[in-house]
């Protein structure tokens, strides 16, 4: 295992693709997950700033790593060679620094851009709340954000609790998508 995620790390830092803004941020080993990779920071950024956008093919069904844009379509955060978006390493956590918004426009195929939540460090992992744009999660797992409001398991939208979808509502953090299933 060790290995493999060596691998998938030389291949991550060797692909310029991969960084964004001038290597502002890059995928490295996680902050805070062991054995894992993460999206962290090389300098500061502001509330509100655009970090990344996340392109890629569109999916009918979820997988561990897409991004829902509706409840039927889903962004494999892949680059058209087939290497990782940066994406692909977003992790969660139960009080994310970023937030995601879906970008529609009728010339493109839709796609996401990573805003800043909060104003985020130099060498602070990014992270997003995976219950703020997916109705459910593919897999149920236990969450090791270390948060203090960590919830302890990751989940979609569908179980978060009611306060933390009024606070993200205001925040504007949950798509209309998941909002029309609310209202419903």
């Amino acid at each position: 295992m060790q290995l493999l995620k060596r691998i998938l790390l030389s291949l991550v830092l060797n692909n310029t693709e991969l960084r964004e803004k001038a290597d502002f941020i890059i995928a490295k080993d996680s902050n805070f997950l062991e054995g894992q990779i993460g999206v962290i920071t090389q300098r500061e950024f502001h509330k509100g700033d655009k970090l990344f956008s996340v392109k890629g093919p569109i999916l009918s069904q979820p997988t561990k790593y897409s991004f829902s844009v509706d409840l039927d379509k889903h962004i494999d955060p892949l680059k058209d060679d087939g290497s990782f978006d940066l994406g692909h390493f977003l992790n969660h956590s139960c009080n994310p620094n970023t937030f995601i918004k879906i970008v529609n426009r009728a010339s493109t195929k839709p796609f996401i851009d990573i805003i800043a939540r909060r104003d985020i460090k130099t060498g602070e992992e990014l992270t997003f709340d995976y219950a703020s744009l997916e109705y459910d999660t593919v897999t149920k797992t236990v969450c090791k954000c270390g948060t203090s409001v960590c919830r302890g398991t990751i989940h979609g939208f569908k179980d978060l609790p009611e306060h933390i979808k009024k606070e993200y509502e205001k925040e504007g953090m949950i798509p209309a998508y998941l909002l029309n299933i609310k209202r419903t």
